[in-house]
């Protein structure tokens, strides 16, 4: 599976990938085909211990910025007959900037939503 390295190339995968859209139910002819990438994206910015590469409970010695993701696909909540983002763990990942933690993202969920 070739790999993105590519910022830009790694946000149109993720902007226009299927898991990312949907049709609303009640608006079938509403098709939502640009999708909804940033919708299923939560995006966190955090100090960690570079040493540990996690933060530390001593502040002092949480100096490295990370960014941290957190995604997942649509799934149709039938309770409320609605579409909404779900967290899958698996995407989960981040990067040293925005830049690497997106092509970290697009290189997971091209490994597991090759079928969607």
């Amino acid at each position: 599976m070739k790999k993105f390295i590519d910022f830009y190339e790694a946000w149109i995968f993720l902007s226009t990938h299927k898991a990312f859209n949907y049709t609303h139910p009640k608006y079938p002819k509403f098709d939502n085909t640009w999708g909804s990438f940033l919708e299923c994206l939560d995006i966190d910015v955090q100090k960690v211990n570079p040493k540990i590469g996690q933060i530390d409970d001593d502040d002092s010695k949480n100096t490295k910025v990370e960014v941290w993701l957190e995604c997942g696909d649509y799934w149709f909540n039938e309770d409320i007959k609605e579409y909404q983002p779900c967290h899958d763990i698996r995407l989960d990942c981040g990067g040293d900037t925005f830049e690497k933690a997106i092509i970290n993202l697009a290189n997971l969920v091209k490994k597991y939503y090759k079928n969607k």
